[in-house]
């Protein structure tokens, strides 16, 4: 079965303005990315301490590789936790 296609209208160049202030829904996602990013801090400080070149097997490298593409690709799946550094 084909995918449906839905048609989206281009937004109008006006509805954007740098200079008005923010709304309440523009400041709430930016307060819950932030809270997105401070939690995946933590992951991305421990990935980015390890030294890389002490990787040495093909399982070391693949556990690295595994869990800094779950964090650069928010749609993959979540590395288990397994030891690796």
């Amino acid at each position: 079965m084909a995918p449906k296609v839905v048609n989206v209208p281009k937004t109008d160049p006006r509805a954007y303005n740098p200079n008005r202030s923010a709304g309440k829904l523009l400041q709430s996602q930016m307060l819950h990315l932030r809270e997105a990013l401070i939690r995946h801090a933590h992951e991305i400080t421990t990935l980015l301490a390890v030294d890389v070149r002490e990787l040495k097997s093909e399982g070391d490298v693949s556990a690295y590789v595994h869990k800094a593409t779950a964090l650069v690709h928010t749609h993959a799946q979540r590395p288990r936790n397994e030891g690796h550094q």
